[in-house]
């Protein structure tokens, strides 16, 4: 064999030599699983003390709409985000841009007669309810999912 193949046979063995560790290092060792382990344990561990900590919600879905109609009917934003559920980063943001948005349409005292006007439409998977907002003619406008949050004890709205 000549020197230049045995040098690129040594480069190509130096490589995956040098790839594996790092594959092995990054991905296969016990410290990279249990570091993940641990990270899951800490984002639970934030994620269960923020569910516990959000309280703001009535003690069934219907006193929950009450309260969030009512802040509705105040102008106060911030109170009624509070009761949408907490998104997957521990947020209500989405919900408070949207609120703003109607809000600056001078649509917050028709958004609370809308919802003023909810009727119970049916159970869903493991207790959770849905209200449906109808049409003058009798159709389905806005259908509003509620959560009931274990942590806090509070029933939330999860969608509209």
């Amino acid at each position: 064999m000549n020197k230049k193949a045995f040098g690129y046979i040594l480069l190509i063995a130096a490589i995956s030599a040098a790839g594996g560790y790092l594959y092995w290092y990054n991905f296969l060792r016990y410290d990279s699983a249990a570091e993940s382990v641990k990270q899951y344990q800490e984002a639970e561990k934030r994620y269960i003390e923020a569910m516990t900590a959000d309280t703001y919600g009535g003690k069934t879905p219907q006193e929950t709409l009450d309260m969030f109609v009512d802040a509705l009917r105040k102008g106060d934003i911030d109170l009624a985000s509070k009761y949408f559920l907490l998104d997957e980063n521990l947020s209500r943001e989405k919900w408070v841009r949207y609120l703003e948005g109607v809000r600056s349409k001078n649509l917050l005292v028709q958004m609370a007669d809308d919802f003023s006007s909810y009727k119970f439409y049916k159970s869903l998977y493991d207790g959770n309810q849905q209200f449906v907002i109808r049409n003058n003619d009798n159709t389905d406008n806005l259908i509003i999912d509620l959560r009931f949050n274990k942590y806090s004890k509070a029933w939330k709205i999860e969608s509209l």
